[in-house]
């Protein structure tokens, strides 16, 4: 062999695994386990006020129940920025030590589908409560894009 051809062959050897590892690196970052990125964001969201403040999208949207209970309409509005008052979550969202989240899922392999589109909904029983957050996530992160308050 000519040292050309032999030069050759360790350009497509070099080459070959360059492709193969760009490859890998996408398909490995592809479909990122948006379950479990979300529940972190969220405990985030919940326990850090500026990081809170930095993951809304503003105006965010608010809609709400106004008015007496005989005579309540559905309201809107928007909320810029600077009126904006830090939501705390529930104490469940400070756990320490212990903790677990509450997961339902929609099929038996456990897997939500990847939309980069959640909402977390606070539903009681008999109490009152009926609050919902809808998340969406941008190339940069998840971010709180409407407010549901239907609680009384």
């Amino acid at each position: 062999m000519t040292s050309k051809s032999l030069l050759y062959e360790k350009m497509k050897k070099t080459y070959a695994i360059l492709i193969l590892a760009l490859l890998s690196s996408f398909t490995a970052n592809a479909e990122p386990d948006q379950t479990s990125e979300f529940r972190h964001f969220v405990r985030e969201f919940f326990k850090s006020a500026s990081y809170q403040i930095d993951s809304v999208k503003f105006p965010l949207e608010y809609i709400y129940i106004e008015g007496e209970k005989e005579k309540s309409v559905l309201a809107k509005k928007f909320i810029p920025k600077n009126e904006w008052k830090h939501l705390s979550g529930l104490d469940y969202f400070k756990c320490k030590q212990n903790c677990y989240d509450i997961v339902i899922y929609d099929n038996f392999e456990q897997k939500h589908n990847n939309n980069n589109k959640r909402v977390l909904s606070f539903e009681g029983i008999s109490n009152g409560i009926n609050t919902s957050l809808y998340f969406q996530r941008f190339f940069d992160g998840w971010y709180l894009v409407k407010y549901e308050n239907f609680s009384n």
